[in-house]
């Protein structure tokens, strides 16, 4: 008998484990990853992420083989959302929605390469040697045969860096000079250099970069599953083409004008084709989800009918999960449907049952925002305590937490920590002592950060009408250096007032005393050396409000 029991325990063990496993059987979702020339890449990923969570950190990933191939467990969960992640490809961010929530998936990805420049005239490097720092980012030396070299000293076996400068925007990408390519957890990779001497000359060839540019990429194709998870992917593709237009158009303007006050993007044909899927799918979800991203054109300038979110209201149940997909509009949605006093009660009453923990916390920390700017400080503890104690593990609230913590330094109401700062202009010494008496904003900001440069007509005009009137502004830069600051004030903006350029020896520091978490941070402190405004009351139409307040009109 004791023979039969230890011969079958092994086989009751494994039973016992397939049981558990596929208990939370969610299915699989399998296929292949193809570059833009439709072969397989040097190295890509699927990163398998919360519905409305943070890319940077997914519920798991794996590496495609070397033809490109992938298989990935799901949770049992009806809405996902994938990162796909290739080398030299842009990275591609798209829901996954499922009828049942066991279903299996077979579908093929197909990247749209980086649209890299067509001459360089300066590239940079950053590695390990200083932590893949963007402001200690160093010039290459560019070569007579059109290729750009730098030596550096292995401080290990290997050498891992990436390259600014290959691309429109201010990106760091892995180069084209490498043993094996690294995932860097924020949607690109690293080269890695086996180390061959005690002093490697790194070098990067335009001439080796992949130049397969398609407009018409990504795609997706559905192999096995169902038509609603096609119909998802159609939306989000159809949604994001109009959108990368837009930031191409918006730039555009901005390198025109100088600003980006006063852009205007036709969304005309985006809502027409919208509205094309909504009729021709059989699915509600769909339907609903169609009418969310219609909802999300308003933070891009479009004027949407007040209709769009009582539609969305009166036919999505805040207990659907189909909010997971968009958390951050929920709270938004109701106020535009029934006005804030309306939504908050909803949500109060809903809050418990709606599910998704991250659309939770957007929702708590709308309210927070709420509280801060109408001075509600024992709310404002209440939920500041509650996002602590049960959200802290939702990677957005930590930020939040920063900007809505009670006991904050930097808070209305409270003395402006004492600053001493050398001027750009003048070389000359700036403090809180010197500024005492005058209204004055401190302005956090970089020439790289759009929602700053946004800021900056209504600061020119605000400075114009008040500079008179006991009042000034001192911005101090988060640049790479005080050349980018100069140039912009030389060719986009004259910011005639004070400047400070914050340098790495001082940036971290000053950050810290000055809680800044993002940038732009304003705050306005009054001739007593007190904070009397900051952030929300100093931005956009705000700004001309809140001065009027303290210095008339």
């Amino acid at each position: 008998m004791r023979t039969y029991i230890k011969w079958l325990l092994p086989f009751f063990i494994a039973l016992f484990v397939w049981q558990c496993q596929n208990t939370n059987n969610g299915g699989t979702l399998s296929g292949k990853i193809l570059s833009a020339d439709g072969k397989a890449p040097v190295i890509a990923h699927v990163h398998l992420v919360q519905a409305g969570g943070n890319v940077f950190q997914p519920l798991k990933s794996v590496q495609a083989e070397k033809d490109g191939s992938f298989s990935i467990r799901l949770p049992k969960q009806k809405y996902l959302q994938l990162f796909i992640t290739a080398a030299f490809h842009q990275p591609f961010n798209v829901p996954l929605a499922r009828e049942k929530d066991d279903q299996s998936v077979t579908m093929d990805f197909q990247l749209k390469s980086y649209k890299f420049k067509d001459h360089f005239d300066q590239v940079k490097i950053t590695g390990d040697w200083n932590d893949f720092s963007f402001s200690s980012a160093r010039p290459m030396h560019k070569n007579p045969d059109g290729t750009f070299s730098f030596k550096v000293r292995p401080q290990a076996d290997t050498v891992a860096y990436q390259l600014i400068g290959l691309l429109q925007k201010e990106e760091s990408i892995n180069g084209t000079q490498y043993d094996y390519l690294i995932y860097d957890h924020g949607g690109d990779y690293k080269s890695v250099l086996k180390k061959t001497d005690s002093v490697m000359t790194i070098v990067f060839d335009p001439q080796k970069l992949p130049r397969t540019y398609n407009d018409a990429l990504p795609k997706v194709l559905l192999k096995s599953g169902s038509l609603l998870t096609q119909d998802f992917m159609d939306v989000k593709l159809l949604v994001d083409r109009y959108l990368h237009n837009y930031r191409v158009a918006r730039l555009q303007y901005q390198q025109k004008h100088g600003t980006g006050s006063g852009f205007k993007f036709d969304f005309s044909d985006l809502i027409a084709a919208l509205n094309a899927k909504k009729q021709q799918t059989t699915f509600k979800e769909v339907k609903d989800y169609i009418d969310f991203q219609h909802a999300m054109l308003a933070g891009y300038g479009e004027k949407v009918d007040k209709s769009v979110f009582e539609a969305i209201a009166r036919n999505v149940p805040l207990t659907d999960p189909l909010w997971s997909l968009n958390p951050q509009i929920m709270p938004y949605v109701l106020e535009k449907a029934y006005g804030a006093q309306k939504a908050n009660q909803l949500l109060k009453q809903a809050f418990d049952k709606i599910p998704g923990k991250i659309t939770r916390a957007f929702i708590l920390v709308r309210w927070g925002m709420q509280a801060k700017m109408n001075h509600q400080n024992q709310e404002l503890r209440t939920i500041y305590d509650q996002l602590k104690k049960e959200y802290n593990d939702v990677s957005f609230v930590k930020y939040y937490l920063k900007m809505l913590n009670p006991e904050a330094r930097i808070s209305v109401g409270k003395p402006i920590p004492d600053f001493s700062f050398k001027e750009m202009d003048t070389g000359k010494i700036i403090s809180n002592k010197t500024l005492k008496g005058k209204f004055y904003i401190m302005d956090f900001w970089a020439t790289w950060c759009n929602p700053c440069v946004g800021e900056l007509p209504g600061m020119e005009k605000a400075f114009a009408h008040y500079k008179d009137k006991n009042f000034t502004i001192l911005s101090l830069s988060f640049d790479r250096s005080p050349a980018d600051v100069r140039t912009f004030r030389k060719t986009r903006f004259k910011m005639p007032w004070h400047h400070v350029f914050l340098d790495k020896s001082i940036r971290n520091k000053v950050s810290e005393t000055f809680e800044v978490g993002g940038i732009p941070k304003p705050i306005l402190v009054s001739p007593e050396g007190i904070i009397v405004a900051m952030e929300s009351d100093l931005r956009g139409a705000q700004l001309e409000k809140t001065l009027e307040k303290f210095l008339g009109k």
